[in-house]
């Protein structure tokens, strides 16, 4: 079956666009910014490598983001110069699914795209609405999982772009990838790690709903346009003819395209044979070939004969024409009042708008093709869902937002029980809602907001934005919480997160939070939140002159603050470092700065230097940075980290590596009469040890991501240990407690993480620097009286993967 695969023709791909060349035969250099697009990273390759075919991992030296920054800009790739493990060559390849309605062709020729190394690293997959283009990608995503034994057959990410807008979008991508973003920069940030990805969008054409029109080429131009400078990722977009596509092809004109309209792509015989077995009237399937889509509108009008001779998407407008014709009077009410949903609904709530009946809807299903997610009914193909809304009476959204809200359970004392609401029907309220003022005040309904589907509101915060609304705290916590995500899909976990981001912008709100989120179990809550004017943010504790201060860097600089409170109360002067990695104040009374290209720099603090100078002249390459009174400890590529004290000018290093690949986190504190350093690596590893002592025999902690920040610290409840991911996750422990503390989200990838003396966790987020604390409990007090943990584990904390 593999080899049959193999055998398909070949995809267009523009190639006679580009002179006739061999890749060798390029010079090196650098994969520049797109001209008709947003600027995207630049990418450094090594000599003889072709920029604009896929370009081996190990053979890119690093990338630099837009905007400023210049060398300090630039981040290493971590794999270069590290080819990729060959798979097993006995590795066995998975059967293929079934794909039916003749597409085998296309299929084949996906999958022969897919492992061709010298293919474009677009594939757009074009075609009329009904082509079935979402079915094909659905295909692949199901033949290529990303543990598929063949690394050329591996789809990553599979995004349903259907009613999300660029932010969520971002979000859920991220949250697809194992990663955590709110906006495409920061998504870009965190592709920067060097693993190759394929990423498969599907329903471009309908992001961001019928009432955000412009979003498939917002989408494009703001997400997948910058995605495609990444030399290690591929993408596989559907996307019909249009801006969306125009910026795609603009941004990579040799992208290869695949057009299901073509009548290559859908095998003749097969396809008649499906034809036959479609339930309803008889097709004729030379007249509807090469659309499945066309097929099973044919197969519910009586009568249909469709012109083979025309496009297909002008038999598709003569088709739906038909059919809407052959429409009884009864059924037209309920498809009228489904082409007014704005989009997908299911039976069960679409029988409760006006104008319908569950008799009504049931009979009006059995006019529809089957749709393609079970009980998500929508009209299709486009020709239908225009054809129907121009021949009904204007949608009147006020008066279907209140028709709709008399749906929702109501409470004894006759408020809306909105937790016992189905989620749909207020995600369904917050649409009508909008489209009737985009401004509307539901949008300050923190309940409402929390328990309809996020999407939904994104898309309604987002229809705010475009007219002109001023942002709200609660728009703006929602920015930053980012919820289009799995780990949020409870309403209380969209809570929790809300409520740190609301923390000292909107407090009433945030108490409301927090006490919804506390019915869950939840172990944490914000106590301050620290929102500069721009980020990035990097926050570390001060001693020695610096002792009972906050460090904190942002856009405008450096500048001290209050670790009880967020105050800020002194800015200093120094020119700020637009991509901090870490942040750490020195022995000598000033601070160190790490930058994202492996660069210390260090920082003059009210007249006390970082470092004296030339004391940095002899360190090799610096991954992490740490320091707490007399100790300096530095992180390094190989995974070996160098402690030391700076009185005695002793360096101690462990024998042998701890983590495989590069220390990207450290903390210092004391613990048990010692220094006890904690790192984070690569490898998503988390050790503890002592200089002079031997290591624990496995990590503290570990999971199948890189680490970001880690951080330890001695508090009133025993020393707390903070580790956070590159996938977003959090992770608060005392030490010695297996089962207790909290593993959290914040929205987006914490940059760095210190614990002060009063038991509070400093965390700097990209645009953002928030204080937490643990709980007891559901509803108990901050633990911050506790009694001290032992200062060892009990045992080392089992991987969570």
């Amino acid at each position: 079956m593999d080899s049959d695969n193999r055998a398909g023709v070949g995809l267009a791909d523009r190639a006679e666009e580009r002179p006739e060349e061999r890749p060798e035969d390029r010079p090196g250099g650098r994969a520049e910014d797109r001209p008709d697009g947003p600027a995207g990273w630049r990418y450094l390759l090594d000599d003889g490598v072709d920029p604009a075919g896929r370009i081996p991992v190990h053979l890119v030296r690093g990338g630099t983001p837009p905007g400023p920054g210049g060398d300090r800009a630039h981040r290493p790739n971590p794999r270069h110069g590290r080819p990729l493990p060959q798979p097993p060559a006995a590795a066995d390849a998975p059967a293929l699914p079934p794909l039916e309605a003749g597409r085998r062709p296309a299929g084949r020729a996906l999958l022969a795209w897919l492992e061709d190394t010298r293919a474009p690293r677009l594939c757009r997959i074009a075609g009329s609405s009904g082509s079935g283009r979402t079915h094909l990608l659905t295909w692949l995503a199901a033949a290529c999982p990303p543990d598929h034994p063949r690394p050329g057959r591996r789809v990553h990410a599979l995004l349903d772009a259907e009613g999300l807008t660029v932010r969520s979008a971002t979000a859920r991508l991220a949250d697809l990838l194992g990663l955590t973003a709110g906006e495409p920069a920061e998504l870009l940030e965190a592709l920067q790690d060097g693993t190759p990805r394929t990423v498969v969008v599907t329903d471009l054409d309908r992001a961001g709903g019928p009432r955000l029109p412009g979003t498939p080429e917002r989408l494009a131009r703001e997400l997948l346009v910058p995605l495609l400078s990444v030399p290690w990722l591929l993408l596989v977009v559907e996307a019909a003819h249009g801006p969306a596509a125009d910026a795609l092809t603009a941004a990579a004109p040799t992208g290869a395209v695949l057009d299901l309209d073509q009548p290559q792509w859908t095998d003749p015989d097969k396809y008649a044979a499906w034809c036959a077995r479609l339930t309803g009237h008889p097709v004729d399937p030379a007249a509807t070939h090469p659309s499945p889509g066309l097929a099973q509108l044919a197969a519910r009008t009586p009568g249909a004969a469709p012109d083979p001779t025309r496009p297909p998407a002008e038999r598709a407008t003569a088709l739906a024409e038909a059919w809407w014709d052959a429409v009884p009077g009864p059924e037209r009410a309920a498809l009228t009042a489904l082409a007014g949903a704005d989009g997908p609904i299911s039976t069960a709530l679409w029988a409760t708008l006006p104008g319908t009946d569950p008799d009504g809807v049931a009979a009006a299903t059995r006019l529809l093709p089957p749709p393609p997610i079970a009980d998500r009914w929508r009209l299709r193909p486009q020709q239908l869902t225009d054809l129907v809304a121009a021949d009904s009476p204007p949608v009147d959204h006020a008066a279907l937002m209140w028709e709709v809200a008399g749906g929702i359970p109501v409470r004894p004392d006759g408020g809306p029980d909105l937790a016992a609401s189905d989620p749909e029907r207020l995600a369904l309220l917050v649409r009508h809602a909008s489209a009737a003022d985009p401004g509307t005040p539901l949008l300050g309904e923190i309940d409402l907001l929390l328990h309809a589907e996020p999407a939904t509101v994104t898309a309604a915060f987002q229809r705010a934005e475009d007219a002109g609304t001023p942002a709200t705290p609660l728009a703006e916590a929602w920015r930053r919480a980012a919820p289009d995500r799995t780990a949020t899909a409870r309403p209380a976990d969209r809570a929790a997160v809300l409520h740190a981001h609301l923390t000292g912008r909107h407090d009433e709100a945030a108490a409301h939070c927090a006490a919804l989120a506390a019915r869950v179990d939840t172990r944490w809550r914000a106590v301050w939140q620290h929102t500069p004017a721009a980020g990035p943010c990097a926050a570390t504790l001060g001693f020695g002159p610096l002792a009972g201060r906050l460090l904190l860097t942002d856009a405008a600089g450096l500048h001290l603050a209050d670790p009880a409170t967020g105050e800020v109360l002194h800015s200093s002067a120094p020119p700020a470092e637009p991509h901090p990695r870490a942040l750490t104040a020195t022995p000598f009374g000033g601070a160190l700065l790490l930058n994202a290209s492996g660069t210390l720099r260090p920082l003059t603090v009210d007249g006390h230097q970082g470092v004296p100078d030339g004391a940095l002249a002899a360190l090799d390459a610096c991954t992490a940075v740490a320091a707490h009174r007399d100790v300096m400890v530095f992180g390094r590529p190989d995974g070996l980290t160098t402690y030391s004290e700076i009185s005695t000018g002793t360096t101690h290093r462990p024998e042998h590596p701890l983590h495989e690949g590069p220390v990207t986190a450290l903390d210092v504190a004391e613990a048990d009469g010692g220094t006890l350093v904690a790192s984070g690596g690569e490898d998503g590893r988390v050790w503890t040890w002592m200089p002079g002592r031997p290591p624990l025999p496995a990590p503290v902690d570990q999971r199948a991501r890189p680490v970001t920040a880690v951080a330890l610290g001695a508090t009133p409840g025993g020393l707390l240990l903070a580790a956070a991911w590159s996938d977003g996750l959090l992770r608060l422990r005392r030490w010695g407690e297996r089962h207790r503390g909290a593993d959290l989200r914040l929205g987006a990838a914490v940059r760095t993480l210190s614990v002060t003396p009063d038991g509070l966790v400093i965390a700097a987020l990209p645009g953002s620097v928030l204080a937490l604390a643990l709980v007891d409990g559901p509803a108990g007090p901050v633990s911050l009286t506790a009694p001290a943990a032992p200062d060892v584990p009990a045992a080392p904390v089992s991987p969570a993967r």
